[in-house]
Parts: structure tokens; C-alpha cells; sequence
């Protein structure tokens, strides 16, 4: 069952979820880029190199085991996907920009993560590395579940924009909700994950929400004047899209250990995003 669930939904729902995001992007989104720079520039530079930067921090200073602060880079290295763009939504935040960073972000993951990850695994030293990340196959794969399916969306929303638009959110919601139930299956085919929930490893993945969305909400604060933008760079820095995460440790590489992290990520992060979206709502 396990194997079913991590090896074919897995990757199928998360290029669903890919394909849905197309469907909410034009061209005209990606021009937004290069008409408002600073806040594109700002957080694609918090998303890909200060959250990777935070993960190892916590590892460090909390002393994860290899596998543990792995997986916890792993998650760090992933995009905002889906969820970020509903939480921008619930705090009223600028959800195009929320959008358009996860699909830049999207497109350049299959690229920056191998390749980081990589980094990192020769880091730790052969006498540790307990998994070895093929990075050609990594890239391939990714590019296939991520970027084709946001494509693919992009086009069908060119091609046939009055259907699109009608069935958008309909769409948004039967895939956000697919991933959320992949995320429930592979917690009950994996208890042990919901008992490591309270140890120091459950207190690594609160501490990178937590950390993350902090750190970038005052960084963008200095730095930005809009209250929608900021609100939303610290959404979309700290909601990573474990799925994508999962479906390396799962599908990529076979390192389901790698996996536990992501998987406890993806219910706890809940709590402090919702505290955060209350606190910037009441703010």
C-alpha cells in the first residue's frame, strides 16, 4: 500500500497540483517579474538561498542526526507550491505574486535542488552519506513532475481560457485537497513519523516555519513598503510544498528515511501558519 501511495499517487497528484498552478498563469504574470523587480528579486533570494541557510542552522544547533537535517535541507530546498498560495489568499495577501514566485521558484528547483543537495550530501562526508542522489535522473524527474505540468497548464489556459477560468477554482481546490489526503495515507502507513512528533525532530520542523516566516516578515518589512507583499514573501517563504520533498525521498532516490521530515511538515506546519495569518489579519 505504502509503496503504491509514495511511488505512482505521489508523483501523479503532485504534477496535478503542478498542472492546476498553469492553469492560473499567463505570460502577463510573468512580466510582473521584470515590472516590479525588487519584490520578485527579494524573495526568490529569501526563498533559494536564506530558507536553505535557516534549515542548516536548526540542524546544527539542535544536532540532527545526517538523515534528519538531510531531509530538512531536502524540504527547504522546495517551493511554496499550492498551500502558500492559499495561506497569501486567506491573509489577503497579493496572491499573483504569491503565484508567480512558486511557479519561478517551481521551474528552477529541478536545477538548484540536486544540485545544493548534492553540495551538501559531500558535506557530510562519505563516512555519512547514507544515500547517493543521482543528479542527472533528479533533474529529469523533477522537470517532468514540475515544470512540464506547469506548462502544460500555461497552454490549456491559453487554448481554452473561458473553460479555464470557469473550472479554476473548482480545480485549485480537488488538488490542494488530493495532496492534503496523499500527505493523511502515507502518515497512517508510517505511524512511527507521528511519534517522532515529539521529539527534537517535530521541534526542527516547527523551528523552520517558525524562523522562516519571522525572519522574512522583518526582512521584508525593512526593505518593502506594501503590507501585501510582505505579508505574502514571508507566506510564500515559509509554506514549503512538502509533497515535492515526499516524492524525492519516495520515487527519486528511495530513501523513504528521508521522507519523515516532510511528512511531519506537513501537518505541523499548520499551526504556526494559521497563528501567523491571524496575527498579520489583526496586525
Amino acid at each position: 500500500m505504502q509503496e503504491v501511495i509514495s511511488q505512482v499517487l505521489l508523483p501523479v497528484v503532485l504534477a496535478a497540483i503542478m498542472l492546476a498552478m498553469g492553469l492560473s498563469l499567463s505570460l502577463n504574470d510573468f512580466k510582473r517579474v521584470f515590472l516590479h523587480p525588487k519584490v520578485t528579486l527579494l524573495g526568490l533570494i529569501l526563498q533559494l538561498v536564506l530558507l536553505p541557510a535557516i534549515a542548516l542552522i536548526i540542524a546544527y544547533s539542535l544536532s540532527l542526526s545526517p538523515i534528519a537535517s538531510s531531509g530538512l535541507l531536502l524540504l527547504a530546498l522546495c517551493p511554496g507550491g499550492a498551500t502558500s498560495n492559499l495561506f497569501s489568499y486567506l491573509a489577503k495577501g497579493n496572491v499573483a505574486l504569491s503565484v508567480t514566485l512558486t511557479a519561478i521558484t517551481s521551474i528552477f528547483i529541478p536545477f538548484s535542488l540536486p544540485i545544493i543537495f548534492s553540495i551538501y550530501v559531500e558535506f557530510l562526508g562519505r563516512d555519512q552519506q547514507v544515500f547517493v542522489l543521482p543528479l542527472v535522473i533528479v533533474i529529469k524527474k523533477l522537470f517532468v513532475v514540475t515544470v512540464m505540468p506547469i506548462l502544460a497548464g500555461m497552454l490549456l489556459r491559453y487554448r481554452f481560457k473561458k473553460t479555464v477560468l470557469n473550472y479554476e477554482k473548482i480545480i485549485k481546490r480537488v488538488a490542494a485537497g488530493t495532496m492534503l489526503t496523499i500527505v493523511i495515507l502515507l502518515l497512517l502507513t508510517n505511524m512511527k513519523v507521528v511519534l517522532e512528533m515529539a521529539t527534537v525532530n517535530g521541534i526542527a520542523v516547527l523551528s523552520l516555519c517558525c524562523f522562516s516566516l519571522l525572519i522574512t516578515y522583518g526582512i521584508s518589512t525593512m526593505i518593502l513598503t506594501s503590507a501585501k507583499d510582505i505579508k505574502t514573501i514571508a507566506i510564500e517563504v515559509g509554506v514549503q510544498n512538502a509533497g515535492t520533498a515526499m516524492m524525492v525521498a519516495f520515487t527519486i532516490i528511495n530513501q523513504p528515511q528521508l521522507a519523515v521530515i516532510p511528512l511531519m511538515y506537513g501537518l505541523l506546519m499548520n499551526i504556526p501558519v494559521f497563528i501567523f495569518v491571524w496575527w498579520v489579519q489583526r496586525k
